[in-house]
């Protein structure tokens, strides 16, 4: 870390603590097995507020910002603070099902780093309204691309085996049908049935290739 933020690091407090010295922080070195539990509980909640509005944490990418300490694991905390924690990964992962900004997989890759069951993570998934999770995949895989270039996309921070189960759920059977339904529905707006095709069309090109 720069000298100076390490020396202030534990100066402010907690909710007052920069967003400049918490990506010093991230951007240092680390112990790979983790840090102590009482440091990453104490960052926490300035890092779940930083999350919540959007700011970003680790220059090197979303993926890293809760993988520090186990953070989805509920027996690393009281049962108050694991509600506080799931809540917010619940709330989290359906805000960003729901609006158009940055990869999905980014979000669900987070999250499954830091400890949270890759399954439960692909069920609340699965659980989005077929418009809405048409709608995220579409913005994903589609938006912007050439005819042709359209690709599903799945982040380069995955670990094995966690990168072979969300191939896996994006290219699955019940996923495409789901999607190939909404699509031949006769009350599916234009707009919602073109883009439901176009998501169908890339699960179908790469549940091929598999």
């Amino acid at each position: 870390m720069e000298a100076e933020i390490e020396a202030d690091f534990f100066g402010p407090p907690i909710e007052e603590l920069p967003l400049h010295y918490v990506q010093d922080w991230y951007f240092a070195a680390y112990d790979p097995q983790g840090i102590a539990k009482a440091t990453w509980g104490y960052l926490l909640p300035r890092i779940l507020e930083i999350l919540a509005v959007d700011e970003e944490v680790a220059a090197v990418g979303l993926e890293v910002s809760l993988n520090r300490f186990e953070t989805g694991n509920p027996e690393n905390w009281s049962p108050d603070e694991w509600q506080v924690l799931d809540r917010f990964q619940r709330a989290f992962l359906r805000r960003e099902i729901e609006r158009d900004t940055e990869y999905l997989d980014d979000t669900l890759c987070m999250f499954a780093l830091a400890g949270w069951p890759l399954g439960d993570l692909l069920d609340q998934i699965a659980a989005t309204p077929d418009a809405t999770l048409v709608r995220r995949l579409w913005s994903d895989w589609c938006k912007g691309c050439r005819p042709g270039n359209e690709s599903i996309w799945i982040t380069a921070f995955w670990e094995h085996p966690g990168n072979i189960t969300v191939y896996e759920f994006y290219t699955s059977t019940a996923l495409y049908s789901r999607i190939e339904k909404l699509a031949l529905a006769q009350d599916t707006a234009p707009e919602l049935a073109e883009k439901a095709i176009a998501v169908a069309s890339v699960i179908e090109t790469y549940a091929a290739r598999a």
